[in-house]
């Protein structure tokens, strides 16, 4: 039943089908027209109509304005009405999606359904929907309503993407990361195996994963993945996917290493092991412009790596900036076997004449030995008896390379500077200013000359008991020196004494770092995770160009007023040389130094004898 109850002021109390509703009262509008309104507005709603044709409801509309007109559908039709609203939400999605609109809000405004409901070429309805459910008590079922049916479209698209194994990226340019991860996590399995699966892609083709690669995969280089809001329970998950794949990548790519050293591969990928995590060398062979030489050179670095395990290798470049060099000088060149005593000339002018080496840095007669080594070495394979079979080019009568003869060869090495104490004291005072961690590398190398990667990995039961009071014993295994060791039955540890005051300091950082070690299972104690970041151990890259920084900020100069360019091997060299100085004997200095025979330490106090000899004369000179 339809009935107009009362009037009061300006607003007229209707009674329609069970529900009062209040409209604003005009004065030429009769009962009878309202009535008619109404009764053609319920007759659209319950019959469907609106699907052939939105004019009833264009009507209605224009008749009771926005307010009544859902205040009438929602609380005397209600069931109708919203049956109505999610019809044209679905309308509103598809028109949406078929268009090049995109989301830049949080949620999908339910203005948008009512323009697309009240959308007629005849006559433009112009309306501000944003307090058009100020009527509804519970306005939030319309919300949801848009909400439910613009994810389960997108949903299905995810899911068809998904299913294709392609990239959400084109998803997500249009509805953002977050709807497309809240989405995600809506069909928790089906996102799983499709995230193990990309994550297997990477192993399959060798790359390591990460985190943060899988986010960029997924959803673009400009999906924001951090900010507030953002799904954490898909992170979580993709957090446990790449960890999960990284642990498998660990193993399969490290015992996969011999499988990529095939010569029909231009490009090889080998792995290693650096404390957490995977360090890997990229070797593209078509750095060599000759076929038949790349193929050569390849067969070499097969032999190479079947005897080695260790992936650090730069013989690579080196062989290939002189094989282009002497290709591009003799163009006949094909093999090996076709360079000759007068082209091995012609390299060694052309590398005699270079301003910079092939890295762009400044040439030096050490580079120019390399280049010929590694020539040296590649045509001696060529020629030995450990040529493999299947090599069908010509055999080297002779290795051309060998008769450059480079004479006193380490005095073209350009020693390491030892450290000037000016330079010391003031770093000590300005080391402050760094993190607790890298003070610590600073003085653990100024107090034990150690090397970077000794240093590095120190381990968590490396302090030990000194029979010596006030001090305490360092273990730790000398890498550099590790396989000689073993072949005259040393073991793999060397000792040092260190004062007290720094073990406290180091049993602080095992302390501080041992829920790292535990959960990936290492005894290292200078791992570390930073947020969103894979663990890795310390960067010793970054920890020299910290001390630079401070050398900048600072002036900190030598005694000729030169800033100080600092590296880490400096500290053994100034550890070394303090030493001496201070009359330690060989076999002294041998024990800091970690030295197995005293011809490696004799060259220390050569080296302090020689300077020693340039200063007195310098200081004589200068006296006259």
């Amino acid at each position: 039943m339809i009935k107009r109850l009362e009037i009061k002021q300006a607003s007229a109390l209707w009674h329609i089908d069970g529900a009062e509703i209040a409209m604003f009262h005009r004065l030429n509008i009769t009962v009878d027209m309202t009535m008619a309104s109404i009764e053609a507005y319920r007759d659209a709603l319950q019959s469907g109509s609106y699907r052939q044709d939105n004019a009833p409801l264009c009507e209605a509309f224009r008749f009771f304005g926005g307010i009544s007109f859902v205040a009438i559908g929602y609380k005397a039709y209600r069931e109708d009405f919203l049956k109505m609203f999610r019809y044209y939400t679905k309308q509103f999605v598809m028109e949406w999606y078929e268009s090049d609109k995109c989301i830049h809000s949080k949620e999908v405004g339910i203005g948008h359904v009512f323009e697309t409901m009240l959308c007629s070429k005849e006559n433009t309805i112009r309306y501000n929907f944003m307090y058009i459910l100020e009527e509804i008590d519970n306005s939030h079922l319309f919300v949801d309503i848009v909400n439910e049916e613009f994810g389960a479209f997108w949903m299905k698209k995810i899911k068809e993407a998904m299913e294709r194994k392609d990239s959400l990226q084109d998803i997500t340019s249009r509805i953002g990361a977050m709807r497309v991860a809240r989405y995600c996590m809506a069909m928790l399995d089906a996102t799983t195996a499709y995230l193990r699966s990309v994550a297997e892609g990477y192993t399959e083709r060798r790359e390591r994963i990460s985190v943060h690669k899988l986010n960029e995969w997924l959803f673009g280089t400009v999906a924001r993945t951090g900010i507030k809001g953002y799904d954490k329970a898909f992170q979580s998950v993709l957090k446990d996917i790449a960890r999960d794949e990284s642990e498998v990548q660990s193993q399969k790519f490290i015992a996969e290493n011999r499988l990529q050293l095939d010569v029909n591969r231009d490009v090889w990928v080998l792995y290693s092991k650096h404390g957490p995590s995977l360090y890997y060398n990229k070797m593209d062979f078509t750095i060599i412009n000759s076929p038949s030489m790349r193929l050569e050179v390849k067969h070499y670095m097969k032999h190479r790596f079947m005897a080695v395990n260790r992936i650090k290798d730069r013989f690579l470049s080196q062989v290939a900036y002189a094989v282009n060099l002497l290709t591009t000088h003799n163009p006949n060149i094909k093999y090996f076997a076709d360079v000759d005593d007068v082209d091995a000339k012609a390299l060694h002018i052309a590398l005699e004449n270079a301003e910079t080496t092939n890295c762009g840095r400044e040439k030096t007669q050490g580079n120019i030995m390399t280049v010929f080594s590694t020539c040296k070495i590649v045509c001696a394979y060529l020629m030995g008896n450990m040529r493999d079979e299947s090599i069908k080019s010509p055999r080297p009568y002779q290795n051309p390379f060998e008769k450059f003869i480079f004479r006193n060869s380490k005095d073209y090495v350009k020693n390491t500077p030892v450290i000037p104490e000016c330079v010391m004291e003031q770093l000590k005072v300005h080391i402050s200013e760094l993190q607790e961690v890298y003070q610590l590398l600073f003085k653990i190398f100024s107090n034990t000359g150690m090397r970077a990667k000794e240093v590095l990995f120190l381990e968590a039961d490396c302090l030990e008991k000194s029979k010596y009071e006030g001090y305490v014993l360092l273990k730790y295994k000398p890498y550099k020196m590790l396989s000689a060791r073993r072949k005259v039955g040393a073991p793999d540890y060397h000792r040092v004494l260190i004062s007290c005051s720094l073990a406290n300091e180091i049993e602080r950082q095992i302390k501080s770092t041992k829920l790292l070690r535990d959960e990936y299972g290492l005894p290292y104690i200078f791992i570390r995770k930073r947020e969103n970041f894979k663990a890795s151990m310390l960067n010793i890259w970054y920890f020299a160009l910290l001390i630079n920084k401070l050398i900048e900020k600072y002036k900190i100069c030598d005694e000729t007023g030169e800033l100080w360019c600092f590296i880490s091997r400096q500290y053994r060299k100034t550890l070394a040389v303090t030493l001496i100085e201070n009359g330690a004997t060989v076999e002294e200095l041998a024990y800091w130094l970690g030295h197995l025979n005293s011809g490696t330490t004799a060259r220390y106090y050569a080296e302090v004898f020689n300077q020693n000899i340039v200063n007195s004369i310098v200081d004589s000179e200068v006296d006259k």
